[in-house]
């Protein structure tokens, strides 16, 4: 049987001494208005939480400047009996923070304070692994170089072989280095070629090597 309560003014539950509990047992509770909860504490005890709205604003009502008493602002994922892990925004140092411990947090971002938004911001990047370039070009802009400088002793190695293109015409000499490239194979069989600072040439094939010798 349904039942309509109505009335004209505020309408007010209270336990006499204020210690008492309110409990409501219905298969569904629906609030039409806004419900607003003025306690310090609000529990949801739901198996799963649906919330329509886009953004969710914590710390609503700070008075100062920046997230005061304490510094941060976050999300804390409770774990049982191992170690909780959170989001937070830190205001002293203006950084996004996570914590796999729930004791160490690290910026989520590495670098200047607000963290990285380019890989150029990162004066001394490091891989953590191979690096898989997905098909991609690794190229310059500008006409720049892209240089390789392996550190003291270090060796440049290619596991495997190199493809040079063909070029159209004669690249340029640089002082202090031999340039190798690739063009049309021409007496010397071979199609590479080299140009350094006093000369520019084709490196010769085997078989053109054994024909040179036998003509001279």
């Amino acid at each position: 049987m349904s039942y309509t309560q109505r009335f004209s003014n505020n309408y007010k539950l209270e336990s006499i001494g204020g210690a008492g509990t309110v409990e409501i047992e219905a298969t569904s509770l629906t609030v039409t208005g806004n419900l607003i909860v003025a306690g310090d504490t609000t529990e949801v005890n739901s198996t799963n939480l649906a919330i329509t709205d886009k953004t969710i604003v914590l710390n609503k009502g700070e008075l100062g400047a920046g997230v005061t008493s304490p510094v941060h602002s976050g999300i804390e994922i409770e774990r049982g009996t191992a170690t909780n892990v959170g989001l937070r925004y830190n205001d002293t140092s203006d950084a996004w923070e996570l914590t796999n411990d729930g004791a160490t947090w690290a910026n989520v971002l590495s670098g200047a304070s607000v963290g990285i938004l380019n890989v150029v911001e990162d004066l001394s990047p490091q891989l953590g692994g191979p690096l898989d370039v997905n098909g991609q070009t690794i190229t310059s802009a500008s006409n720049g170089d892209i240089i390789i400088d392996p550190n003291g002793s270090g060796q440049l190695k290619i596991n495997h072989e190199v493809s040079l293109q063909n070029q159209g015409s004669d690249p340029s000499s640089t002082a202090s280095y031999n340039k190798l490239y690739a063009k049309t194979p021409g007496n010397g069989g071979s199609g590479v070629f080299f140009v350094n600072s006093t000369s520019s040439d084709e490196l010769v094939s085997k078989t053109k090597a054994m024909v040179f010798a036998l003509i001279f």
